[in-house]
């Protein structure tokens, strides 16, 4: 199925990109003991199809702590590449990592991508989070700023523990050049879009319409944005925007959220 991010920011310069693929950061469960070995599988295609391409290799994986300070492991040097089925039965490569959380907490997971280049005037640069809940609620609200500057996506509703129709609050931001920086050195883009797909671990035997498939919304002027997410398991929430001047870099955030089943 072709799909086609539309932005107003960005519409001129994504006409030439093509299909949009988004990027899944998924760990093997959501919540997690401290000690626990957890499976984490990086993967690029279309989430609600499931329909894989080849993931590239992370350039860079970060790992914050509850108490907001930076696991020194370097996870991109322990990457497996693991072939998955692909469409029309081929295989593509996607990437694991396996961590062990060593406090209670939440842990967040940022993962950075290569520049992809689509044509000869177009790229596109992602950063990807999930957050990983060990036993207790601390640290999932901490702003990190996940890399260098650039657009970046916070959690403003818890992103665990939610149960289907329940509404979830984000923020988008732009990072500055700094290495301390506080809520008022952000920056926002008024009217950024947001797009919101869940992500099905097998394709579905009859696909509803693009307009139900791929869910959008619009942050507003402080960054905000809100959407409900209607069923269980994990759901990409994903911001885009051209990153400005004469760049024609189109800079992504995404951030995955889950939602458990009703009991």
């Amino acid at each position: 199925m072709l799909r086609v991010i539309v932005s107003a920011i960005t519409l001129a310069i994504l006409a030439s990109a093509g299909s949009a693929h988004y990027n899944m950061l998924l760990p093997s469960k959501p919540w997690a003991e401290k000690g626990e070995k957890v499976t984490f599988t990086y993967q690029f295609g279309h989430p609600f199809e499931h329909e894989l391409v080849d993931a590239p290799k992370p350039v860079a994986i970060r790992v914050f702590k509850p108490s907001g300070r930076t696991d020194e492991i370097d996870l991109v040097k322990v990457l497996s590449a693991i072939k998955k089925d692909g469409p029309d039965g081929k295989k593509v490569v996607t990437w694991q990592f396996d961590y062990s959380p060593s406090e209670r907490g939440d842990f967040t997971f940022a993962l950075k991508t290569p520049v992809i280049k689509h044509g000869d005037d177009v790229a596109v640069e992602d950063i990807v989070r999930v957050v990983l809940h060990v036993q207790t609620q601390n640290g999932w609200d901490v702003p990190y700023r996940a890399f260098d500057a650039g657009l970046d996506l916070w959690p403003y509703t818890r992103p665990y523990g939610l149960l289907p129709g329940m509404v979830f609050k984000g923020r988008v931001v732009r990072l500055p050049f700094k290495d301390e920086f506080d809520m008022s050195d952000l920056n926002f883009v008024n009217g950024l879009q947001v797009e919101v797909e869940k992500y099905n671990p097998i394709s579905p035997k009859k696909l509803p319409k693009d307009e139900l498939v791929t869910f959008k919304t619009k942050a507003d002027p402080y960054g905000f944005f809100v959407t409900t997410l209607p069923d269980s398991g994990w759901w990409g929430i994903t911001a885009l925007t051209h990153r400005g001047g004469k760049s024609k870099t189109i800079q992504r955030a995404t951030l995955w959220v889950h939602v458990d089943e009703k009991k």
